[in-house]
């Protein structure tokens, strides 16, 4: 026969507490969807990192050829290449979420095959009503198996404002061309024909991802009550494992064992811990819905 436990992995004596089979099962599943939990939020701070990281690029290169006006043929090669680095990386971590978020959000649902389906309607409701969806899935599919994604690039300024108060405002823009697109004859003829003659990519860039954080809001409010109720379990052995052991639960673990003396051999042992869990926690408030995010910018004016 089998028996459960929960105790401090420790050397030397330590209380154990008795658990039964259905709530270490029950423990090892929270830990599941809790791991589950987690890799999602991982995965989407993963996203909007890079997408932060390329827009401090485009305000970093922005500020640097407005001081030092580096115009020349190299300058502006560097700068496309340093830009298609950006996009790429922002691209691969799109692509590692879509592909990755339905079988986290399965586990986070005890294993139903019909959540994973639910999570493709959201990335097909977000497909079907944004052109910039569309098209930055098609060109992620044009960068990883064809080409570049910034074909041309402008630095245009313009003054603005009247006498005192008159200041010039300096842009970049970034552009994937129909031009260079069609020379991909793979690429997806449906967003080629819709595309204008160029797509301002950095506008394009901020909808998409606003359409990943719709979905990320919709992944959470679905998975919710269950990873809310995997943390309360693990909590309460925890409380319940303190409250027999003058508050120390550092180091716990609950385990099975074929005899009924809990210092024997474990055959199954889980960690009971939640410090990973907060990393979870963190994330979650860090990285919060991005509505309207196509009309967001960062101004350097004193005005």
């Amino acid at each position: 026969m089998t028996h459960f436990f929960v105790k401090q992995m420790i050397l030397g004596p330590t209380v154990a507490l008795r658990i039964d089979e259905s709530e270490f099962e029950k423990l090892k599943l929270s830990r599941e969807i809790l791991l589950s939990a987690k890799a999602i939020e991982e995965k989407y701070d993963l996203l909007i990192s890079n997408f932060l990281e390329l827009e401090k690029e485009i305000l970093s290169q922005l500020a640097e050829h407005m001081i030092f006006s580096q115009f020349s043929y190299q300058d502006m090669y560097n700068l496309r290449s340093v830009l298609n680095r950006r996009v790429a990386n922002l691209l691969t971590s799109t692509r590692l979420y879509c592909d990755q978020i339905e079988k986290h959000v399965r586990t986070c649902m005890k294993g139903e095959k019909k959540f994973g389906k639910e999570v493709k309607a959201y990335f097909s409701d977000e497909y079907d009503t944004n052109f910039e969806y569309r098209f930055m899935e098609a060109l992620r599919n044009h960068v990883q198996h064809y080409g570049l994604a910034v074909h041309s690039l402008s630095l245009p300024s313009k003054w603005v404002g009247e006498n005192e108060s008159e200041q010039m405002i300096n842009q970049l823009k970034i552009n994937s061309t129909k031009d260079e697109l069609s020379q991909n004859k793979e690429f997806k003829s449906s967003v080629f024909s819709e595309m204008p003659e160029k797509v301002e990519l950095t506008k394009a860039i901020r909808i998409y991802i606003g359409c990943f954080s719709n979905v990320h809001k919709r992944i959470r409010d679905l998975i919710n009550f269950n990873v809310s109720l995997s943390r309360a379990d693990i909590e309460d052995v925890i409380h319940r494992y303190k409250e027999v052991n003058a508050g120390d639960a550092i180091g716990i673990s609950a385990y099975s064992v074929e005899e009924d003396d809990p210092s024997s051999m474990p055959i199954d042992k889980i960690s009971i811990l939640l410090d990973w869990d907060n990393v979870r926690l963190n994330l979650n408030g860090k990285n919060q819905s991005y509505k309207n995010m196509s009309k967001w910018y960062v101004s350097g004016s004193y005005l």
